[in-house]
């Protein structure tokens, strides 16, 4: 119906591309959640559902509507979780010169899962986090060389049930404006400005600036980096000169692509707002790797480490890591198994560290790849 309706006014025929995949796992972990006492293990199964559906015509506009709907089960002690997202994306191109993109998503994953990619997860792996995100962007191109981009980004987050966490919320709008000056060299600058707020708690700012460089060294490798600095304005702040209430930011990537082998290294240093309240400064490290093996055969490797603290406060740092070994192998065009080996830790305030080592296999089934 959703197709008809786009091609019934202009005479355009849509083409619709479904997709569908089904999944499980079986793995056994020493500690899942990463909680304190003795006796913490656990079997855990995860099953899911992943539906899609792709549009597109000759009007220059393609839509994704996809989502996830899964349950994880653990054979004792801890309670189960349904998790899974819905995810609506649309790209309009309306010329070579312009491109207007809308994103809305909703979530809900088990903080466990997001360890080392949200400073919150640090704080408290167990339980989940209900999180909505929208982003409107245009992308215009004044010539071939030349692409200026506005965005603005609205992000919530909610901890149902949880004290520890309140729910925080994010508005950002950025411009960035980017030029390849030759084959091998693109810079750019970015702006933007975020407003974000914690249930409870003043209203924080940071408006930043950042300088980009993106440059091809070889046939294989690349680099990419942004420098700047934050200007954050917050209560915790506030009594502070103004030359201390800037601080530097940025991130840098290196990688390598080829047929067989893709490597990344990457660091970011950047101010989050976290659901302990007010903004957090975090540090991101991370490596992945991905080898080729045979045609059907993959290897991969993906390590992250993250440090948080809260400014101007006593709390102290937040650290996390997380480790994945996965072998995987592509039976046909529509099944996938995979072996899983992964380890994680994470270091509450106040406490000791919380370490798990889990091993397992995963299945994917693809009736209808999209």
């Amino acid at each position: 119906m959703f197709a008809g309706s786009l091609s019934c006014p202009s005479g355009v025929v849509a083409d619709v591309r479904p997709g569908l995949a089904m999944e499980g796992s079986l793995a056994l972990a020493d500690n899942p959640l990463l909680i304190a006492g003795p006796d913490r293990g656990a079997a855990v199964v995860d099953a899911g559902i992943r539906p899609a559906i792709e549009i597109s015509d000759m009007t220059g506009l393609n839509v994704t509507l996809s989502g996830l709907l899964a349950g994880r089960h653990y054979s004792r002690r801890y309670e189960d979780v349904v998790h899974g997202n819905a995810q609506l994306a649309a790209d309009w191109r309306k010329n070579e010169w312009l491109t207007l993109s809308a994103l809305a998503l909703f979530s809900r994953e088990p903080l466990i899962d997001r360890l080392a990619t949200d400073i919150d997860a640090s704080v408290k792996s167990t339980g989940v986090r209900e999180g909505r995100l929208g982003r409107l962007s245009m992308r215009w191109n004044p010539d071939s060389h030349t692409r200026i981009q506005p965005e603005m980004t609205f992000e919530s987050g909610h901890y149902p049930g949880m004290a520890t966490l309140r729910d925080t919320r994010s508005t950002i709008f950025a411009l960035s404006a980017i030029r390849k000056t030759s084959a091998y060299t693109t810079l750019g600058t970015r702006w933007s400005y975020m407003r974000s707020s914690v249930d409870g708690a003043p209203d924080s700012k940071v408006y930043s600036g950042y300088a980009s460089l993106e440059q091809r060294l070889s046939a294989v490798w690349r680099l990419r980096m942004e420098l700047g600095l934050e200007h954050v304005r917050t209560p915790a702040l506030q009594s502070a000169p103004a030359d201390r209430r800037s601080q530097a930011a940025g991130r840098i990537e290196l990688c390598r692509d080829s047929p067989r082998l893709n490597l990344c290294a990457s660091g970011a240093l950047t101010s989050e707002v976290s659901g302990l309240g007010g903004l957090q400064r975090r540090i991101d490290i991370g490596a992945a790797a991905q080898w080729r093996l045979a045609p059907r055969l993959n290897l991969a490797l993906d390590g992250r480490y993250q440090r948080a603290t809260q400014q101007r406060t006593a709390l102290p740092g937040l650290d996390a890591a997380q480790a994945s070994l996965r072998l995987e192998r592509r039976i046909n065009r529509r099944i996938t198994a995979s072996a899983v080996a992964e380890y994680r830790r994470r270091e509450p305030p106040r406490e000791r560290a919380l370490s798990s080592t889990t091993i397992g296999i995963q299945l994917k089934y693809e009736p209808l790849p999209l």
